[in-house]
């Protein structure tokens, strides 16, 4: 089996906030202190695993961490509500808070038009740990809408004060299109476009490339938001995609035929597992 080429895209895998949240993980874990992580550092199974290697424990509340414990709690890249460093301030934990900055600005934006007395509209995955934040800083006056059929049921008088934000990884053709349904609806909107910088660059890149192949590769966990948007825009470009998680699951059978074979991966994807695939096509070019 050969194939003419393997292309990849220019901005792809760890981003630099990603990349930020894992070292300092790494270097706290090497501190010697126990060390506690609230969800999941990122959304890679296998960069969780790396990280519980390290010694450091992953639980889903504070409540889990034994009374007395002279530890540190690792805040994920996603952040987390403002309540959760209240209650770690309770229990005498160290904070350590790997949040993205892209994410910081987008929780002090929404703190800020919650204070403004604002309806707060998160444009976003509704249950995912980066949304949930922000739903906590924008102090009860928040609400999260995934496409237009959410925002049917929302209660938009002409009256209201509303301001309209993004979870990081959306795509900003898809936010612009609900900002704008939502200006039809309301006369006093104030727009903030918190898409961080990383996620337009891997979205562009990627779709450049899909245009050119005749398969495309998106590498990264089922989890991850900001990877599963890059397999929605890759596969509207018309190219077949397919996610894979790890190199076990690159199925032989796509690459029957293929000429020109492109592979972008998410955020979180560390540059290990985006090696493995690319060793294995490799190899099939032989």
């Amino acid at each position: 089996m050969a194939f003419m080429e393997i292309l990849i895209a220019e901005h792809s895998g760890f981003c630099e906030g990603v990349e930020r949240a894992f070292r300092i993980a790494i270097e706290t874990a090497r501190a010697g202190k126990p060390v506690f992580m609230l969800g999941n550092l990122v959304h890679n199974k296998q960069v969780v695993e790396r990280l519980n290697n390290f010694k450091v424990k992953t639980v889903t509340e504070l409540s889990e961490i034994p009374a007395g414990t002279n530890g540190t709690l690792l805040i994920s890249a996603h952040g987390v509500p403002p309540e959760v460093y209240a209650e770690a301030k309770k229990l005498k934990l160290a904070v350590v808070d790997t949040t993205c900055p892209w994410v910081k600005k987008a929780q002090k934006i929404a703190r800020q038009l919650a204070d403004e007395g604002r309806l707060v509209i998160i444009v976003g995955d509704r249950g995912h740990p980066e949304v949930k934040s922000l739903l906590g800083w924008s102090s009860g006056q928040g609400v999260v809408v995934e496409n237009e059929a959410d925002l049917v049921g929302l209660s938009l008088a002409p009256a209201k004060k509303v301001g309209i934000i993004a979870q990081t990884t959306q795509s900003t053709e898809h936010f612009n299109n609900m900002a704008a349904s939502v200006k039809n609806k309301v006369k006093d909107v104030v727009e903030f476009d918190t898409i961080c910088g990383a996620t337009t660059k891997r979205q562009s890149a990627a779709i450049e490339i899909a245009r050119q192949v005749d398969l495309m590769l998106v590498v990264g966990d089922k989890m991850s938001a900001n990877t599963k948007r890059l397999s929605e825009l890759c596969a509207e470009t018309g190219t077949e995609t397919h996610q894979i998680q790890t190199v076990d699951e690159l199925n032989n059978d796509w690459l029957v035929g293929k000429e020109k074979i492109g592979i972008t991966a998410g955020a979180s994807t560390p540059e290990w597992i985006i090696e493995d695939v690319l060793t294995k096509l490799n190899y099939s070019l032989k």
